[in-house]
């Protein structure tokens, strides 16, 4: 599933390409698509794009005259820009056709067809409005960050995750956090103490800030189809030598996600109780 970093360079690649250009039309073509209803999606028709970022894990373009445009990639949609002429396939299920000759498409192969886009006359609608702190914003401060874990009895890496604490952070990306800060994803977050709660806050900018780069460095210019993932250092990487000590990457299933972590880096002393871990250990280390 793309994450925060993902649809940064996502949206720095396809900004270039359709800024300022005009929308002739806005079709969805699978009917689970389109989750908004006022205003209708003819209104996009005859706005110019003004601007594309991301919120959280969404895809925002905003339109003149005050509308937005939410997209949510889901686990395996992406985003085409190419010639209106080349016919929309089976995977396309949704396209907006532009003035120049282009249209920006969200694809996604295969079923379920689980991406979702919203059209907004407010971002304070729909699924953005429940989104907790951006961590790459100025409003994610150690302070802000100490109110959201502090006390509280769940895994760190469950509240990395939670998009109403703080957007943007999924799974891989949590376990580089957690490995840059050398914490078990497994910690409870009512343990931490003030200084391993810095240490956390300090990674996650700039474990993200790290990531943008390495994707950048990678695709370039390019609208690229499936993450690129290949730098993380034990984010799909079990049994794989830690980058730091070299002992074996260990993976569980936490709570149904694949979870990641050098056990002598990230001091995991045992394993979470039944329950917390499906199908046990892969590797152990």
């Amino acid at each position: 599933m793309p994450e925060l970093p993902d649809l940064e360079v996502i949206a720095a690649n396809l900004a270039p390409r359709v800024v300022d250009r005009t929308i002739r039309g806005a079709e969805a073509l699978h009917p689970a698509f389109l989750q908004s209803t006022d205003p209708p999606l003819a209104e996009m028709e005859g706005r110019s794009i003004e601007e594309i970022w991301r919120r959280g894990k969404y895809l925002l373009f905003r339109l003149t005259g005050g509308l937005h445009f939410a997209v949510h990639l889901m686990r395996a949609g992406w985003v085409w820009h190419g010639a209106s002429q080349y016919g929309a396939t089976k995977s396309t299920v949704f396209r907006i056709e532009l003035d120049d000759g282009n249209d920006i498409r969200v694809i996604e192969a295969g079923f379920p067809k689980l991406t979702r886009g919203w059209l907004l006359s407010s971002l304070d609608q729909g699924p953005l409005s429940g989104l907790g702190v951006e961590p790459l914003g100025e409003g994610f401060t150690l302070e802000r960050f100490a109110a959201i874990v502090s006390g509280k009895r769940r895994q760190i890496k469950k509240i990395l995750v939670d998009q109403k604490l703080i957007a943007g952070i999924g799974n891989a990306y949590s376990d580089e956090i957690l490995f840059e800060a050398q914490l078990s994803p497994f910690r409870y977050a009512h343990t931490l103490s003030p200084a391993e709660i810095e240490r956390l806050w300090r990674a996650i900018p700039k474990v993200l800030r790290w990531a943008i780069s390495e994707i950048k460095a990678r695709v370039g210019d390019d609208l690229y189809q499936e993450e690129e993932r290949s730098f993380l250092r034990v984010h799909g990487r079990a049994g794989k030598p830690c980058p730091r000590c070299s002992t074996p990457i260990g993976e569980v299933l936490l709570s149904g996600q694949r979870t990641d972590f050098c056990p002598h880096c990230q001091h995991v002393d045992e394993l979470p109780p039944r329950g917390g871990s499906r199908g046990g250990p892969r590797h152990e280390g």
